[in-house]
């Protein structure tokens, strides 16, 4: 447990975009870890510069593992899983990899969503987690590539205060680089600079991120990139649109032709996710069906079904997000947990090309491995959040006024809650605190 609570004392968190506390991940062994080095996202390249430029580091993270996982009785074996068009670095992991460890490189096929963990989960070891489970519940565990060196910082006693980030589209001087965790987009685009004036912005992928105009918004530990989109660009209209519209456009033109399940990555790994079901739910004004209603908790949210698989671009999942938050109101749980599942025997061709996704989102322009930016970005004035993990937010440790210095714990986790631990990412003066936030000004 010596590493659990070094990671839980840095701060460590899922750098895969989850979230979720990587000292609870690690209180608990496994026998196959799994190290995502995919990056399945279209337009992301941090972690293939993390796998390039800090093979070493990913290394002694996943060795710090499985000795940890070895030393409390379990045999635990590692699969690095990297897509094969990483030339680089899947030569690295190769060269890194000495011949007594249990450790192997999975080559992947460059298809979406080959980051998801259940992806990952199945490709790597043959089970299948069971629906609304986690691949604990199959003696696995995903750990991404960033998270890795997270993990060997934390155990040389150096705290999370910067994430690996990939900046581009409509810029100047896109880069990939280490940002403060809570830079306001305005100093990232002050060393990206705009090429246009009406933009706005695209935070992680096009699949599963967002679209925001707001440029005070602050960079997390999960935010992995931040690109500057034309307002009027098809794959920006497309991700604007309103529940409503969502609703009226289904009612209209809905197909039934159920190409959203037959694509869904949940489905194919047997998971009884239907998407259909919820549009003729809302096209023909059903009764609600308890079963389709609650199989939203089984959506991963990742984009197949509108972005790729509806011929009339329509959005499952934006109405099973909103049956999530309905949900979660009236308190009502996740039902689903069939664990005898059967996989799809259509599921090996129906990856997704991450090229020709990217071309149909209309960002293939944008598709372009930007340089990396020695040092950084730098800030005078970081917004930390404390509710970047999943769990409780975190207890403020400072108050306004007080100096603090890069890597001092400034939020702490509730006693007997989930949560995490963040620093500050740089020197400077406290100047707010509240229960959601810490500004630190230079």
């Amino acid at each position: 447990m010596i590493l659990a609570a070094a990671a839980r004392e840095a701060g460590v968190i899922g750098a895969g975009g989850a979230g979720f506390p990587t000292h609870v991940k690690l209180a608990r062994p496994v026998e196959d870890v799994i190290v995502n080095g995919a990056e399945c996202e279209p337009l992301l390249f941090s972690d293939q510069v993390v796998m390039e430029t800090m093979t070493a580091r990913v290394m002694a993270g996943l060795r710090l593992v499985l000795a940890d996982f070895s030393g409390r009785g379990v045999a635990p074996r590692a699969t690095i899983c990297v897509k094969k068009k990483y030339i680089k670095a899947v030569a690295a992991f190769r060269d890194a990899i000495r011949a007594e460890e249990p450790i192997r490189v999975l080559e992947l096929e460059n298809v979406y969503p080959s980051g998801d963990e259940q992806f990952l989960v199945y490709e790597a070891t043959g089970r299948v987690v069971p629906e609304g489970g986690i691949p604990p519940m199959v003696n696995a565990l995903v750990m991404n590539v960033g998270t890795l060196v997270q993990v060997a910082d934390a155990n040389d006693g150096k705290p999370v205060t910067e994430r690996m980030m990939t900046v581009g589209g409509e810029v100047e001087n896109p880069f990939v680089a280490p940002v403060p965790v809570g830079t306001p987009f305005d100093a990232i685009l002050k060393a990206a600079k705009a090429k246009i004036d009406d933009y706005v912005l695209l935070v992680n992928g096009p699949m599963m991120g967002r679209i925001t105009g707001d440029t005070t918004e602050v960079t997390t530990k999960t935010m992995g990139g931040l690109f500057v989109l034309p307002r009027r660009q098809s794959h920006v209209s497309r991700m604007s649109r309103s529940l409503s519209t969502e609703i009226r456009l289904s009612k209209s033109v809905c197909e039934v032709c159920r190409y959203c399940t037959d694509f869904c990555p949940r489905y194919l790994l047997g998971h009884g996710l239907e998407p259909h079901k919820v549009m003729r739910v809302i096209n023909y004004d059903r009764d609600l069906e308890t079963k389709t209603i609650t199989s939203a908790w089984l959506c991963c949210e990742c984009g197949v079904c509108d972005l790729w698989a509806c011929p009339m671009f329509l959005s499952p999942r934006i109405i099973f997000r909103q049956f999530k938050k309905r949900l979660a109101v009236a308190g009502i749980k996740n039902p689903h947990a069939a664990s005898e599942l059967t996989v799809d025997h259509y599921r090996k061709f129906r990856g997704i090309p991450t090229d020709r996704l990217t071309k149909r989102l209309g960002l293939s322009i944008y598709d372009i491995r930007p340089e990396s930016m020695t040092g950084g970005v730098e800030t005078g004035r970081v917004r930390i959040r404390l509710d970047q993990h999943v769990g409780a937010p975190s207890a403020p440790m400072v108050k306004a006024g007080q100096n603090v210095t890069r890597g001092q714990m400034i939020g702490a986790i509730p006693e007997g809650k989930l949560g995490a631990v963040y620093h500050a990412s740089i020197d400077g003066k406290v100047s707010q605190v509240t229960d959601k936030f810490i500004t630190i000004e230079q």
